[in-house]
Formats: C-alpha cells, structure tokens, sequence
C-alpha cells in the first residue's frame, strides 16, 4: 500500500513538474542559423552544442567551405582584459570587403569608418548597446563590443560552412572524428589561425573542488519566470554547465569565497538572446542588482524590443521588420525614437517635423515658394498651396520648362506657339526657332511676338532687342492701354499686361524668354508651354486630344507656318564631338551642382541637374560655348530669383566678364527690380517706371544717374526729352527677312535679297503681299492640317505658294481638302474612321480629332537598372541607395492599408551606384520575397496565398488584388496597380494621383525637389545611412565611356526607329551610358543588356515591337530548354498569350499584363501544361503538387506538414495526408524525438526507475518500474514542451469523507527570488492571502520547502531561512554563502481554522492545465488517503 502510494505521488509530482510535453512540430526558430561566443569563453555552434575554449588565440569562426571561393570568411580574437574576458578582435571578408571590429571603431578595407556605413552590400549600424553587420550575401552578425558576438548565416550555406561554427548540417559530429571524441581545445585546434609570427596563449581553468547547490541554482534561476518561455525552445542543460562554470571561476580561491553576481550576467545574457533566437520571448530578468543595463535618454532597455525602431522620420518601421525581436535600449510602449531633433523617445503626436535640414516643432510652420506648410505633430506636414503665378521658359534656344515643371528639349525650325490661352480671345505668344549653326541641333530662339487679342496689340522682339509694336519698329519704352515694354536691364527686356501675362526677354548672352502668366488661367492654355493644370504628364497633350509621346511629336504639333517640315527628334551627345569642349562644360557645368558651390544655397528650392544637363548640352553643342555656358548658368540664378532665392555674387566665380563689360558710365548689379532710371522716366509718366518685376541682373545706371538715348548714363541734367517717335539711326543694321539689311539714305538695303519665283505646283496659287492689302497675311499664316485650329499672328506679309480656299496643306507640299485631314500620333497618319488603342482605351479619328473611350486604366510605374524610377504619373529621377525602400504602399499619412512593396538595392560596381535585386510584397499578412531569381513566400498562416506566381519569358509575374508586379530576375521591376487606388499610395513610386508635380512627397509629407532627400524620407530603416550625390560613372571611369556609348547607341539606332515616335529613347539611353559606365566589376554586360531590355519593354507596351538581340547582342540562349533532338523553345520578343501551366491550368491571365520578351516553348496537345519548375511541358498528371506557399513537390514526393503524426505526400496534383504514427515526434528540453526514442531514465527517489519514451499522439509516455537498489526522494524538475496537456484524476470510489476543521493548505508560491545582495524569496501571509483570497485570516501553523528540494528539511539545505508564524517565509540572499549568494524557490503551505464542514465526499485532486508559454511552480499537497489503484489519468490532446 505504501509503496503504491509512493508511487502514485512521483507519478504526480514528475507530472507536475515536467508540465507539457506533447508536441505538434518543430518552432518557427532560427537558432540554428546562429553561432555565437560570450563571456567567459564559452561557444554555441549552429548545431547547438556548447564548448568552452579560454583561449587568445586567432580562429576561424565561420567561413564557407564547399567551393574554390569564399563568399564569407569570419575569424575572431578572444583575450582578457583587467582579468576580464572580452572580444579583441574580429575580422571578416565579406564577397571582396574586409572589416575589422575592434574596440574603438570600425575599419573596412583599411580605412576608418563612422557609423552607419553601407559599401559593396554591406551595411554597418550602431545601436546604443551592439553594432550589426548586415551583408547582403546572407550573413549578419552582431557584438556587443564586449563580450559577446553572433553571426547568422542564410539557410542556403548549410553544410557549405566550417570553423568553430561547425558544418552547419544540424548534427552533432562536430567533436566526432573516426570514432574519437575531441575536447574543444583539439576540435579547436583545427580552426587556429595565428600571423607568422604572432604567438598566443590558451588559458587554464581550473575546477573548483566543490561548488554547493550552484547547479541547483543556475537551474532554477534559467527556470525563473522570466525566462517561461524558453524552456521548451533551448538546451537548459548546457546553459546551467556554463552558468556554474561562470560562478565557480569567478568566486575566487577557494569554494567558500562568494562569487560577484555579476558573474551570471554574461550566460544569462546569452540565454535570453538564444530564446529569442529560437522563437521565445524573454520576459525583464535583469534587476538594478543584477546585470542592469543603463540607456541613453529616456530609453530603456528589453529583453525583446523590435530593432526595427519606429522612429519620427518613419513611425511604421517596425511593420516590416523581418527581424526577431533583441535585446536593447528601446523606447516604452507608446513612443517612438525622436531622430529629428535626438531627443530621445517621445509620444509619436510630439514629434517634431523637418524640411531642408531643420526641426519644426508641432504647431511651427514655414513659407516657401507657392505653399505653406504646418508641423501637425506626428512628424507630419500639412501643406496648403498657394495660388501662385506659373511661369515657362525657353532656354540656349531648344530647351522648355512648361508652366508645369514638365522639361524638354526640341530643337525647331519654324514659328511655333510657345503659350495661348486655349480660346483665342486674349494672348497668343509666337516664337520664331531657327538653325543658326552648322548642324541642325544648334537652333536659336530669333524672335518672340505677343498678341494681344481684345487690344489688337502685337509686339516682336528681336534678337538683339529691337521692338516692333503692330509691325511698326519702336522705342522703348513703350506703354498704351494696359501693356507696358522697357529694357529693366542691359540683359533683359519686359513686356508686362494688365490682363495677368508678364514677359521677359533674356538678350545676353544669348536670347532666352520667360513668361509668367496668373493663375486665372490655369488649366486654359495651350503651346509649347502645356496646359498649366498642375500636372506634368497630360503636357503633350494635343489639340486632337491625345497625348503624344516624344516632344518632337508634341513640338511638331504647335507649328504656326503650315510650309515647315516637321523635325524628328535628336538623339546626338554633342559633347561626344569634342573632347575639349565636353572638358570646358564639365569643368564649368558641374558648379550647379556642388553643394558648396555659390548656388549651394538654391539647391533645396530648386534641383540643380536638369540646369547642369542643359549647360553640358548648351556648351558642348553651341559655336560660342562661353557665351551659351553663361546663359544657362543664368537660368539657374534666374529661375533661384523668381523662388525667392538671391544668389549674390556668382559672377565672382563664372561669367564674370559680363559684369565687367558694363560701359564706363554705367554699373553692374546683382539684383534689379524697378526700370526708373532711364531720361524718359524723368520727363513723362510712362507706366514701366512704376513696375516691380522678379530681380534680374545686368548693366544700369547709378543711383542719381539716368539712362540717355545713346545709352549712356548721364547726371538728371543732361537728360533730353522724349516723346512716342521710334528713330532709326543712319548707318543701322537690321535682320529682315532671315537677310542682313543697312539702313543707307533712307532706304534698307538687303545683301543675297531672296526674289520668289512665282510658279506654283497645282493646285497651289502663288500670294504676292504687294498687290495685297496692307494687314494680308501670306505664306506665313498658310494653314495645314496640323495647324488648322491655330491663331496666325501675323509679323509680316511673306509672298509666296498658297493652297486654294476650301484646301489645306497636308504638310509634305500637297493640297487636300479640310474633311480629308487625317490625325497624326506619334509619326502616324490616321485616315479619318481609323482607330489606335492607348493604353486601355481605343481612341477613332474624326474630324481631325481623336475621340477615346473612358475606361479606367492601371498605373504603372517602373524601376530598372542602377535605380532609374519612373512612377506612376510619369516623372522620372534616378536614386542610389544601399538600404531597403518603400515602393509603394497604400498605409499613408497612418492610414491602414493592405499591401507594401519594399525594394532593397545592391552594388553593382566600385563606383559606389547600386541596382534593385531584392523585391518584398506584404499583403494581407503574408510576405513574398524575389530575391537571386527566385521567389520565397512566408505563409500568413491561412489556407492558400494571395499571389498568383507565373514565369512568362524573362520575367516572373505577381498577381494580386489590386497589384500586378513583373520582375527580370535581375535589377528591372515593373508595378501596375488598379485605378481604384489613385491617389491612395506613397513611397518612391509616387502619389498615383495623376500629377507628376507633386511625386516627391516624403514620408512625412513634405514636397522636397532633391531626389536625394525624396529618396531617403523612403528608406524603411532609419538608422540605414542616407544615400549622398554621387559622381558620374563615366567620369570615374573615363576608359568605360567610349564603350558605353557605342553599345547603348543601339536605342538610338534604326534598329529601335519603329519605336522612336512612341517612346523618346534619349532617357534610355542615358541610364544605358551611366550603368554600364557604373559596372565595372564584372557584370558589364548584364548591366547594359537590363537598360536595352528596359527600353525594348517600354516600346512592347506602347505596341512597338522590337526584335533586338542577336546572337553578339545579350543573346538569350532558349535552345538551352530544349530536349536533345527537341525544338519546342524560341526566343518571342513581344512575348505569348497566357499559357497554359501546372500553376495555372486555366490559363487565364490580367488583361493588363503586356507582352513580355523572352524564351517561350510549343506545348504540344498530348502535353499542353507549362511546368514552370522544369521548364517543360507536361501532361497534367505529371505537374507534381503545390503547397500554400507555392512550394513545388514531384509525384511521389513526401511534403512536409506541421501537423504531428501526420505524413503527406504528393498524388498527381493533390496532397495527401494520413495519420502515420511514425510521423509522431515528441519535444523534450528543446529536443526534438522520434516516435519509440527514449528521451530519459531517472529515479523517485524510492527505488523506482522511470523512463520516458516518445509515444503515440506526440504523448511521453513514462514506464515506472522497481529499481534494484531504492533511494531517498528526490523529484525532479523537468522543463515544459511545446504543447499543453491536461491531466485529469478521477476518483473510481469516492466516499463522503467530513472535513476536518484545520487543514493544510496547498503548497503557495507568490514570489521568486530576485537575484542580487538586496533580493531574496520572501512568502508572506499578506502575499499569500492577496493572491488566494479564500484562506481564511486565523493561522494554526505553517510549514516550508524548497521547490526543488520538497522532500528534505529547509534546515538541511545549508541556507539561512526563516519560516514561521506570523510573517510567513523570509530569504535574503546577502545571508547566504557559498559561490552564488542567492536563495532557493521556497513554498510555504498553512494550516487554517475552517468551520466548514462537507458533508459529501472531497476529491482534492484538481484538473490542471499547463501551459509551456506559462510556468507555474506548483505543487499538489496531497492530504487524504486514497488507494492509487482508484485513480487513473490521461492526456487530453
């Protein structure tokens, strides 16, 4: 009876104690992917054993063995310091990089570094208490710049790694060799790697002779509640060897001598990183006695905090983070990381805001040019615009700014309307384009005509500012009713109106025009100058209603002189004629841009590059290269001015010779806003000298001197008197008529004067101006079909062959009737009833008019290359960043959206430029990774994925709700997203709200104009280093330019012409020329091919297709998929339809797809499925299976499932599961056992031996028999398992038993012992009664054990304990000796008066649930008899 009863009792004690141990499958942990050393030399290699190696030696820690080359190679230095063990050194070669982490700083390839630092695709952060090494070839590490570092290495090197580390091949043979097994010191022995000369020494630790009760306490103080959740996850064994190994070398000479808790911080430490590693999540363990961590600020420092910061820049960082949770200093719950102003932590609505560089605080606002914006807290700007001017410009005589930013370059010969309000009833402004060098692109602007409608005013300005007002030349300054025209300047002419236009007229160095026009005309005026609506991408919008494609397309379209031949686009660099010019430019050019330039102060206003990329082109392509130079570099200063911007003394540094070229009596300035120096102004009213106008600068007279006819300036005195009469003087010369004439006795006469013949091709008739009435127009007003519906503004009668009345020119020098009038697109004529698809719309030519059905079409936007981004609404940019970006998402301005797509760049090349290789899609919680030409899906845990994956050609296909994505496997991403989130997404694609104008809105919306600062708002990791400006790659590589250009001529070349009227190939080709200069670390060739294939895709989408390769030219070799004496694959540039493929049998596809190039097989009828996996087709039956995530099995193949006892395989295209109790696997000490191993034998105490066997269901199940020699109790603790069991005891014969009126209760556990001098255990009666409200408050007795010592006396134990009436149980650890001063877990249960008495049966027993996520130190007091044989328990799964 005893013996049953006591064998009843450790059946329920063990039970208790071991908790769970069922399991369904292994935890989503990582922690065998991590290798780690700490404290005092102690290592845990990736396949979890622990050694222990005091040594200062060099090792190789970790490096990858399996080939010839060595992605990776880590080696580390262990020492002490003050007797203390530390980390001296580490270095790693990382693909090319070599690090060196020492104490102190940081060096990579030999030169110090501050930190973060990104090179070569590796990224360098400090945190307040680590530094993280994170490369992009798989590997990241972290140390703690003490004691402690780790690396983690991607699952693709398993096996392919050696060093201390191990194999990495989750077996544990690491200290197995031919059947010996070596101590850490000879497995060590293999990885030395001391310098020729360097000698180190091996450290020995001697055991102690006795260390009492610390392998007790390292126990229980790794099985403390803190630390619940790692129980099941982590080898507590090993741990607690390496904790009293820590204690009793650190407690001094002899086993007496108390050790320094502090001594315990280090395994500790370890430990809790280790759980997290593993999946746990360590509660706060340190105390301010023990191991405490202090933080900078107001942080605080977790157990397991996300390193993934929310921080005011970017608040949502943490949501993709990919990162377990770390120890270190964090910010509490509810703040974020203030790294705006370094404040420390402060609630997100108190974060301050910044713009160019500054700290606004919540409720602080600024004025910039045409908005003003407020700080609302949150780190977010509220900017309202202001209804400003807009304002168009044409520049060095090709290049135009539209009133909506939108920059183009044309180079035109003919009249064009550069801007007219769209109705024709006030303005219309005329500019005359004329070639005035030797080859065609040298175009100059010769003329500018303002036409006034309602005043029936029109005024020419010519080149070297001569002013004709209704034909008639004038003297300036001239005013009538509400126009006013005066030189402000010796630079600059105005024309100002009262009708809300403003014009002014650049005429040195060369001719340049400005107009601003009010905002009363906002979205109503049409030319060269746009549409003025606040949005770049509808500005080639024509009059026939569709938007054309190339500028010169557009141009073209704006022709006020029906005899010109249309010009074709330009695609000539012409800098690559002269090496000494392109020298000249560059050296000029390149100081709009520098930071620290005299412009530097603009750049935030206004982005420098489009003005730099103009004065290249100006300098390089113009006669007189200084003078086109200077006239661009004035454009900068000029367009700096009207923002508000005064840029002094520039001239000090370039083009100062015309500030010097101002005649002796009059003086150069800088800033130039009123014309009220001149003699006019002093003898009559003249409205120009009380207007204000944007500064401009140039030669005027002194203050107190005025401005005479002779252009001198003269004291007030001297000035004559005017009137309205224009004067010519004797001796003159004027251009007329494109020939030079001398005014020579009153008459002009004309050198090469052009007589016209009179003789017409039928059915033209020849116009002679001079038998025609005086305000005739002639050839210069002879309409065309493309000008039809324009204004003439008429300069000058010009003789000449005109169509007859009712007949039009069809712009090739025919005659056609007006309803014959085709429409012309992108270089093609439409016959009238013809019809083109644009985009998704199809769009019928009627009446020389376009008219388009309305469908909703998807956004795209694209990314290729060496980060070349056009976003959805059409605006390009380059950025180089090495850090991870958002894309795009729809969780703007703290809305809660539904997907994200995040980009992360990579080097390709020493210039420092980066490509996109790594795509992340978040949607509806599950992630989708495209990285080395492969996809990785990470489960949501739900049925099925949102992603629909295809391979078609060269690319792989993501559908989504709402999201297609294509991707080349390499650096070109293509994004179209549905019409229903216009204007709902963010990130570095754009606002997707149909305005190109507002795109480069930051993360905290702010619109910014650098690209740089734009580009870095986006990074999803604050602590990532901010991208700079970089140099070109062809001028850091001078030799790769030659090459460059005349690989990537080939977008410019006939082979790509069909496509030129379609897509303007000029940005193509000069992210062609920058990427291939910018690879030149092998991979030239890749990079040139993706920039060609970028282009080659956008004519596929605009329905141009382009067979390109060639078998010298990035082949693309599809003969590789065919079968011997098999040719099923071909290379289709424009792609195929939707195939059929074992993913998708229906073959259905997204209208929205367009074709895609690449390698593409004829299934044949008998095996009509694609296998993307194989590439080949294959009957049905023969496509395998797929799994949730996508993961592709064969026939026959087992396919893993997370369900215990459960074995699944793959059936022609199912996956079948069944129950197969040798799939049962049990989880024990963070072990994993197969169904039938033993997991452990052990002892009551009692003279019986249990051993636990991993049964059926994933249950262990426990054998108790008679041991041949009985011992004293001893229960042991078992860590939990991964799963919650419940036990249920019943009793089979209950009797109605009266309850005594003073029982003991159950054992009480309220506290567990602090570790330090000042803590303890301590059990109170006031504890115990708060937290078991139902004792009742009279006290008979009380009694106390050790948790893991329940069967012995506490006075037995050799600690000093109180336990007693009435104060409860008391411990305190400075009462204790020994190596580890601290107190044992003690339980006290009492005795209570209870005047209830039962007068049916009591069962104590309880059903009790245990929880491996929640330990509970309990223990049953079991205090009736009853016979074991009546009870029975089972495990409830």
């Amino acid at each position: 009876m005893a013996n049953s009863w006591l064998l009843w009792l450790t059946l329920s004690a063990v039970i208790a104690a071991s908790y769970s141990e069922t399991s369904a499958g292994q935890s989503p942990a990582h922690n065998s992917h991590v290798c780690s050393t700490w404290g005092n030399f102690h290592f845990k290699i990736f396949d979890g054993d622990l050694f222990q190696l005091p040594s200062s030696c060099n090792y190789v820690l970790t490096s990858e063995c399996s080939g010839t080359y060595k992605n990776f190679n880590v080696q580390l230095r262990r020492g002490l310091v003050n007797g203390e063990p530390t980390i001296s050194k580490v270095v790693m070669m990382l693909d090319g990089t070599a690090l060196e982490l020492v104490h102190g700083g940081v060096v990579v390839n030999g030169e110090p570094v501050t930190l973060p630092f990104s090179q070569s695709g590796v990224l360098i952060e400090k945190a307040p208490t680590y530094i993280k090494i994170k490369a992009n070839l798989g590997l990241t590490a972290i140390w703690n710049e003490e004691d402690a570092f780790l690396v983690e290495l991607d699952a693709k090197y398993k096996n392919h790694t050696c060093g201390l580390c191990g194999d990495f091949n989750g077996v544990h043979n690491e200290f197995h060799s031919h059947g010996i097994i070596m101590s850490p010191q000879e497995y060590a022995s293999f990885w030395k790697s001391n310098g020729p000369t360097e000698t180190c020494d091996d450290y020995a630790l001697a055991p102690k002779d006795d260390c009492t009760n610390v392998s007790s306490l390292c126990e229980q103080i790794l099985a403390g509640p803190a630390f619940s959740s790692c129980q099941a996850l982590l080898n507590v064994t090993s741990f607690s060897s390496a904790c009293v190994a820590d204690v009793c070398h650190c407690s001094g000479p002899t086993a007496t001598t108390q050790s320094d808790p502090l001594c315990l911080c280090d395994t500790l430490s370890e430990f809790s990183r280790q759980c997290v590693q593993a999946g746990g999540k360590p509660d706060q363990w340190r105390t301010r006695d023990l191991c405490w961590k202090t933080c900078p600020l107001n942080m605080e420092h977790q157990e397991c905090g996300s390193p993934c910061a929310n921080t005011c820049s970017n608040p949502e960082s943490s949501q993709t983070c990919a990162s377990q949770c770390r120890d270190g200093c964090f910010c509490p719950a509810g703040m974020v990381l203030d790294d705006v102003t370094n404040q420390g932590c402060v609630p997100l609505k108190s974060c301050p805001c910044s713009y160019n560089g500054k700290a606004y605080m919540p409720g602080e606002s600024y004025i910039s040019n045409c908005k003003q914006c407020m700080c609302n807290g949150g780190g977010q700007w509220d900017c309202k615009d202001k209804m400003c001017p807009g304002t168009c410009s044409v520049e060095g005589g090709s290049h135009i700014n539209t009133f909506d930013d939108k920059d183009y370059t044309f180079h035109g010969d003919c009249s064009y309307t550069i801007a007219k309000d769209c109705d024709g009833n006030q303005f219309h402004i005329q500019g005359d384009l004329v070639q005035c060098g030797l080859s065609d692109s040298e175009t100059c602007l010769r003329s500018v005509t303002l036409a006034l409608i309602a005043k029936k005013t029109v005024i020419t300005i010519q080149t070297r500012g001569k002013v004709f007002v209704n034909g008639i030349y004038t003297q300036l300054p001239f005013s009538a009713a509400g126009i006013a025209a005066f030189r402000a300047s010796s630079f600059y002419l105005m024309v100002h109106t009262d009708s809300g236009l403003q014009m002014e007229v650049q005429l040195l160095p060369i001719m340049q025009l400005y107009i601003t026009i009010s905002n009363t005309f906002m979205g109503k005026t049409c030319g060269l100058c746009g549409n003025f609506n606040k949005n770049q991408a509808d500005d080639f919008l024509k009059l026939s209603g569709v938007v054309d494609a190339t500028s010169a397309g557009f141009a073209n379209s704006w022709k006020t002189n029906g005899n010109c031949l249309d010009i074709k686009s330009k695609f000539e660099n012409p800098c690559s004629r002269s090496l000494e010019n392109e020298k000249y430019a560059n050296r000029w050019c390149t100081l709009l841009i520098d930071p620290t330039s005299v412009f530097g102060p603009c750049h935030s206003e206004l982005s420098p590059e489009t003005y730099r990329y103009n004065c290249m082109y100006d300098s390089c392509n113009c006669k007189d290269s200084e003078a086109c130079m200077c006239a661009a570099v004035s454009s900068y200063v000029h367009a700096c001015a009207a923002a508000g911007i005064q840029l002094p003394n520039w001239r000090n540094t370039v083009c100062g010779k015309y500030a010097s070229a101002c005649d002796t009596t009059l003086v150069y300035s800088y800033d130039i806003t009123k014309h009220s120096r001149t003699c006019r102004c002093l003898s009559q009213s003249d409205l120009s000298c009380h207007l204000e106008f944007p500064s401009v600068d140039g030669c005027t007279c002194a203050e107190g001197m005025y401005l005479s006819e002779a252009g001198k300036c003269v004291p007030a005195s001297g000035c004559p008197c005017y009137d309205l009469d224009s004067v010519v003087l004797p001796g003159q010369v004027v251009n007329k008529d494109g020939v030079v004439c001398t005014c020579n006795a009153g008459k002009l006469t004309c050198i090469g004067q052009i007589f016209l013949s009179q003789t017409c091709l039928a059915p033209m008739l020849f116009f002679d101006c001079s038998a025609a009435g005086p305000k005739a127009t002639g050839t210069e007003c002879e309409k065309s079909c493309a000008t039809l519906d324009l204004a003439c503004v008429s300069t000058g009668c010009v003789s000449g062959c005109v169509c007859p009345s009712g007949m039009v020119s069809d712009d090739n020098g025919q005659c056609i009737a007006i309803e014959s009038c085709p429409c012309v697109q992108n270089g093609a004529i439409y016959k009238p009833g013809e019809s083109m698809d644009v985009d998704c719309n199809t769009c019928t030519c009627k009446d020389r008019l376009w008219h388009c059905t309305s469908n909703l079409c998807y956004g795209s936007c694209s990314v290729y290359g060496d980060g070349h981004f056009i976003t959805f609404d059409k605006k390009r940019f380059n950025f180089d960043g090495s850090c991870e970006y958002t894309l795009a998402q729809d969780h703007c301005l703290g809305n809660n959206g539904t997907f994200r797509v995040v980009t992360e760049n990579v080097p390709c090349g020493t210039t420092g430029t980066t490509c996109s290789k790594t795509i992340k899609v978040y949607l509806e919680k599950a992630e989708l990774i495209l990285t080395e030409g492969t996809y990785q899906i990470i489960s949501n845990g739900q049925d099925g994925t949102p992603f629909h994956i295809s391979t078609m050609g060269i690319y792989l296909v993501i559908e989504a709700k709402s999201l297609i994505l294509m991707w080349d496997k390499k650096t070109s991403i293509f994004i179209k997203l549905s019409p229903h989130l216009e204007g709902r997404v963010c990130g570095l694609c754009g606002n997707y709200d149909g305005k190109a104008n507002n795109d480069f809105t930051t993360r905290n919306n702010a619109l910014v104009v650098n690209p740089l600062e734009f580009g870095n708002s986006w990074k999803d990791s604050p602590s990532c280093p901010d991208a700079v400006a970089l140099k070109n790659p062809c001028t850091l590589n001078p030799y790769r330019k030659p090459w460059a250009e005349k690989q990537c001529s080939i977008i410019q070349s006939a082979q790509f012409s069909g496509c030129h009227s379609v897509v303007d190939p000029s940005p193509y080709y000069d992210a062609c020329v920058f990427d291939s200069c910018a690879c030149d670390t092998g991979g030239d060739c890749e990079c040139f091919c993706t920039a060609v294939a970028a282009y080659a895709q956008a004519c596929n989408e605009a329905g141009a297709c382009i067979s390109w390769r060639t078998p010298k030219i990035c082949p693309l070799f599809c003969d590789y998929y065919n079968p011997a004496g098999e040719c099923d694959w071909h290379y289709k540039p424009c792609g195929s339809p939707c195939m059929k493929t074992c993913k998708n049998p229906s073959g259905g596809c997204s209208t929205q797809i367009p074709p895609l190039e690449g390698c593409y097989p004829k299934c044949p009828p008998e095996q009509p499925f694609f296998d993307e996996v194989h590439m080949k087709c294959v009957s049905k039956d023969q496509c395998g299976c797929y799994d949730r995530e996508l993961g592709h099995y064969n026939n026959g193949d087992t396919v893993p499932t997370t369900r215990n006892c459960y074995s699944c395989m793959c059936n022609s295209t199912t996956i079948q599961c069944n129950y197969d109790v040798q799939a049962c696997t049990c989880t024990y000490n963070g072990h994993i056992y197969s169904f039938g191993e033993t997991i452990y034998n052990t002892t009551d105490s009692l003279g019986y031996c249990i051993t636990a066997v991993c049964g059926m269901n994933g249950t262990i199940e426990r054998e108790i028999t008679p041991c041949s020699t009985p011992k004293s109790l001893i229960i042991p603790t078992t860590p939990t398992s991964t799963f919650t069991s419940t036990f249920t005891f019943t009793s089979t014969t209950p009797e109605p038993t009266p309850c005594s009126p003073c029982e003991w209760t159950e054992w009480f556990d309220t506290s567990f012992p602090i570790i330090g001098p000042n803590g303890g255990d301590h059990e109170t009666y006031d504890e115990i009664q708060a937290a078991h409200p139902s004792i009742c408050d009279k006290l008979i007795d009380i009694q106390c054990r050790a948790e893991k010592f329940p069967d012995m006396d506490i006075n037995d134990l050799g600690q000093v304990v109180q336990c007693g009436l009435p104060d409860g149980l008391r411990c305190r650890n400075q009462d204790q000796a020994g190596p580890l001063a601290l107190c044992f877990n003690y339980q006290p249960n009492t005795s209570n008066h209870n005047n209830t008495t039962y007068n049916n049966y009591t069962n104590p027993y309880k059903t009790t649930h245990y929880n491996t996520d929640n330990r509970h130190d309990y223990t049953v007091d079991y205090t009736k008899h009853l016979h074991p044989s009546t009870l029975s328990w089972h495990n409830d799964l």
